[in-house]
This record gives structure tokens, C-alpha cells and sequence, in this order.
């Protein structure tokens, strides 16, 4: 039997059960990124190509501590390619979690620092 490394305080959320890939959502609040300008968190997880009724939108799991449970995370729907590129990149470099600060430049150009 394998070796418990973690306290098992009978929740779902000390099980870290990865989302569910072909399901395409997260099981937390919605927010706007409008109210994240500017703001630091930590992205944990993101969905590409979520279909919306403003198109293909990437759907992304952030939260302000990086070990919050599933009640204190947020859900973010972005349009940003330069946001869209970086989630990617992290992903691919297998670099989840992740510290970034939501910046803006211009009228809409929204970006991770």
C-alpha cells in the first residue's frame, strides 16, 4: 500500500483531484479579469479553446495563495493571446503553479508579469 503523504481531513480538496480534462470548467467562483488588473496571484490551471458565447476563450484557475482550497480559487475567462501564450508555455515547461501580476497596456492589451 502506498504511503500517505498528506493529512486526510476527509475532504475533496486535501485530495488534489486534477481537473477533469474533457470537462472543460472548474468547480470555484467566477471572476472578471477586469477586478484582477494589477493584482498578484497564482495561476494553478487553465483550459484552452473553451467554447464561449464570445468565442474561443481560455478558461484559467488562479487563486491569491497557492495551496487555497477549491472554495477560495477563482475562475477566469480570458481573450488575451499574450495571457493564452503564457499558460501555455507554463503547461508545457510542466511550471504550475505560478506567481503573476495581471497587468494592462492601452484600452484592452491584458498581459501576465
Amino acid at each position: 500500500m502506498a504511503e500517505q503523504l498528506f493529512e486526510d481531513d476527509g475532504t475533496l480538496a486535501c485530495l488534489h483531484i486534477p481537473a477533469d480534462e474533457s470537462n472543460k470548467r472548474f468547480a470555484c467562483k467566477a471572476e472578471r479579469q477586469e477586478n484582477l488588473i494589477g493584482k498578484t496571484f497564482w495561476l494553478l490551471d487553465f483550459f484552452p479553446e473553451v467554447q464561449t458565447r464570445f468565442g474561443s476563450r481560455y478558461l484559467y484557475k488562479a487563486a491569491y495563495d497557492k495551496d487555497a482550497p477549491d472554495s477560495e480559487c477563482f475562475k477566469v475567462f480570458t481573450g488575451s493571446t499574450d495571457c493564452g501564450y503564457i499558460l501555455e508555455k507554463l503547461k508545457e515547461m510542466g511550471k504550475f503553479p505560478r506567481k503573476v501580476t495581471l497587468k494592462k497596456e492601452g484600452k484592452n492589451h491584458l498581459y501576465f508579469e
